[in-house]
């Protein structure tokens, strides 16, 4: 028996792709079939194993050929070239409820959906009232399910899946499904079916879920097997790559203003102005974007027209959401720089950056000693993002330090 519950060796699928579509039958028939066609590989030479009783993920970006190798696994496809060997019975969690009859009713389409998956009747019929208190369905489970909702259609549809007891499970995209507490229902029922020793296989873009619930990744790109090792690995390669080429699309985030363009209209008393800000590394090279849980530092050139004594060099931190993250200044964390004349660079280092992914917009201000007189003020100073190797997204604003313990 093998040790792996899916075997994939050297994987590829063509699809034609036709350059002058028939738009019409009349168009079919007068013309005939087109002959400008195109070769599409979806998958190109993928080889992977998966570990019986093990959690794989799937990831890279929309046509990758993630979800193409998943429907190879399932026998939806078939492969152009290259071998899938599969141990023990495959459900699939890919278009929920894209088997299900529209004029039948809850109960008959998870009959329905049993059969599909080989299952005796006496299995579907044990399973039966497990999938539907599962789903939370059961007053409208004899009803059509042509009535249902979105949300009910792929309550049931999940249900339907997880609860045919599979020895391996395919999941694509549909971790998000339902309310939050049939979401937590879900991966409660993950852990269960992966703790009973079943296989799971998932696709997802949410890479801090696939993190924290795969023990391997594998990362497709074009249809192309990029890296595959274990899941924070794997996923921090992938994030590099994506904040690489998200750099090199957008403009670098240093800021810089022509005085001369801008003469007056900066508030303020003038003796000190703000000339260039930008983010930067320790070595001073400036950064197209910060990571949180690394340094990085605020570099602010100033020009003393005068002598200034002690000045208060203040950076707001506001997240894009139109929330104040912080403010940073010289006077609140004890620093005096003394008396200030000519140019002048103020270096900031945020250490360990807390700051979570996001877009976030620098404000500069600099006032005098007491603090009371503002000097000179620069809103919208620059703009730059964050990222995180472990991939969240949407998770909040800042990353607080935290400790845990269970007695």
């Amino acid at each position: 028996m093998s040790e792996f519950a899916v075997d994939a060796q050297n994987v590829s699928k063509r699809f034609m792709r036709h350059l002058d579509k028939r738009q019409t039958i009349k168009e079919r028939v007068v013309r005939g079939r087109s002959k400008n066609t195109q070769d599409f590989w979806a998958v190109k030479n993928v080889s992977l194993q998966v570990p019986k009783g093990s959690v794989y993920g799937l990831i890279g970006h929309n046509g990758s050929g993630k979800s193409t190798m998943l429907k190879l696994i399932t026998k939806i496809y078939r492969p152009t070239s290259g071998t899938i060997h599969t141990d023990g019975r495959v459900a699939a969690l890919i278009e929920l409820g894209a088997g299900f009859h529209p004029e039948l009713t809850g109960r008959e389409n998870i009959k329905l959906n049993g059969s599909i998956l080989g299952l005796t009747k006496k299995e579907i019929n044990d399973a039966t009232d497990e999938i539907i208190d599962f789903s939370g369905l059961r007053d409208f489970i004899d009803d059509p399910v042509k009535h249902y909702s979105s949300g009910m259609y792929v309550r049931l549809g999940f249900s339907v899946a997880v609860n045919l007891k599979p020895d391996v499970l395919l999941v694509d995209e549909v971790l998000a499904v339902g309310d939050e507490e049939f979401q937590r229902k879900c991966f409660d029922h993950l852990s269960a079916l992966r703790r009973s020793g079943k296989t799971i296989m998932v696709v997802s873009h949410s890479l801090g879920q696939v993190e924290s619930l795969c023990d391997e990744v594998t990362w497709l790109e074009h249809g192309e097997v990029q890296e595959t090792g274990p899941a924070s690995k794997v996923v921090s390669s992938y994030l590099q790559r994506v904040n690489t080429e998200e750099s090199a699309r957008n403009p670098r985030i240093t800021a810089t203003r022509d005085l001369t363009a801008i003469e007056g209209e900066r508030a303020g008393m003038g003796s000190i102005t703000v000339t260039k800000a930008e983010v930067v590394d320790a070595e001073g090279n400036a950064l197209d974007h910060a990571e949180t849980g690394t340094t990085f530092f605020f570099r602010v050139d100033l020009d003393a027209k005068e002598e200034v004594l002690g000045p208060n060099v203040r950076i707001a931190l506001q997240h894009d959401s139109g929330a104040l993250v912080t403010m940073l200044g010289n006077h609140r964390h004890g620093v005096d720089y003394g008396y200030v004349n000519g140019k002048r660079t103020v270096t900031v280092g945020l250490t360990d950056n807390q700051l979570l992914p996001g877009r976030y917009i620098v404000h500069i201000d600099v006032f005098d000693h007491t603090g009371s007189r503002v000097i000179d003020s620069w809103n919208d100073a620059l703009e730059f993002a964050v990222r995180s190797q472990r991939g969240e997204i949407g998770q909040g604003i800042v990353d607080l330090p935290a400790t845990f313990r269970i007695d």
